[in-house]
């Protein structure tokens, strides 16, 4: 294993060396110098990446706590008072802050900005739901596709703060190699998996973008947001789809309701099919401070391990 690899994981959630207000997830606020940039993220993904790139030079405050779903969160006053008064709003786009689109759509008469990572991705980068216009918004899972935020974070930030520069582009070449060094570790954990048993069944439809890249085929009880309905036909289809692959593990998500893959589990033992659940996987939040999932880094390392774990054994007799 090379050093690159062995080290990427070296990118905390709280490597700045800041003082955090509220723990390294959360909703919180990043303190640094009263002169220093007032920037919010909405998800934690993306406050970790903004975070590393921005140090001491921004005071960054995070929306959505851990474990909250992004698709169904509702900003409070205090999250209103945070955009208001920041100078940069770093969001996902593509309706992932489906509740929030108007506070983070809306047109600004101040110097603020308003910055979609997604607006970083070229059109043919995107996945969409079969049958419908919608646009799958967990871009992350993608390492190699989320690599392609970078760049604009650093430059909106150096275009706020041109003296640090310098300091953000090291930032991001780093984090770039440590990305790089994680898209490779989910390529060969992925390999170890029996080619029939890669089909990754979880709570909803947030892996896409994970089962293009490192060779899955993915299917969600829900779709793509957790707003929409679970289908009660998807249950015996998913059924059908474990038995012809012998899949012997399904997942629950940290951020989405779990009681429709019980449903799954309960009408495969109808069946006669055993089925595991695989370790929960994190999707559209990080874990909490201490889980090992509380960075980016961390939450994919993890993702990687469990599913690579789960679906390399047989299914039980």
């Amino acid at each position: 294993m090379s050093s690159n690899r062995r080290d990427f994981l070296k990118l905390s959630a709280c490597s700045t060396g800041a003082t955090v207000l509220g723990g390294c997830t959360g909703r919180w606020t990043q303190e640094n110098s009263s002169d220093s940039l007032p920037v919010v993220a909405t998800t934690g993904m993306i406050a970790d990446m903004v975070r590393s790139i921005g140090g001491d030079a921004i005071r960054l405050t995070q929306l959505i706590s851990a474990g909250v779903d992004p698709h169904l969160y509702k900003p409070i006053r205090d999250d209103i008072v945070a955009i208001v008064h920041s100078k940069i709003v770093f969001y996902n786009g593509l309706k992932l802050e489906g509740r929030m689109a108007d506070v983070l759509g809306s047109p600004t008469k101040s110097d603020r900005v308003h910055v979609p990572l997604s607006d970083a991705l070229d059109p043919i980068d995107l996945v969409g739901e079969p049958g419908t216009d919608a646009i799958d918004p967990h871009i992350w899972m993608d390492v190699a596709l989320w690599s392609k935020t970078i760049p604009l974070i650093r430059d909106t930030l150096a275009m706020r703060i041109p003296e640090r520069k310098e300091q953000f582009a090291q930032a991001s070449d780093e984090i770039l190699q440590q990305l790089i060094s994680l898209d490779e570790y989910g390529v060969q954990a992925m390999q170890g998996i029996p080619t029939r048993q890669r089909v990754l069944i979880s709570s909803h439809d947030a892996f896409q973008y994970f089962g293009r890249r490192y060779g899955l085929r993915v299917e969600g009880v829900q779709g793509i947001s957790t707003v929409s309905e679970a289908g009660l036909k998807r249950i015996p289809e998913l059924i059908e789809l474990i038995s012809k692959n012998t899949v012997p593990a399904v997942f629950k998500e940290s951020s989405v309701a779990g009681k429709m893959i019980d449903a799954v589990i309960e009408g495969a033992a109808d069946r006669g099919l055993k089925l595991k659940i695989g370790n929960e996987l994190y999707s559209d939040a990080l874990g909490p401070a201490g889980s090992g999932a509380d960075s980016y880094l961390g939450m994919m390392k993890h993702n990687f391990d469990s599913v690579a774990h789960a679906l390399s054994s047989g299914r039980k007799p």
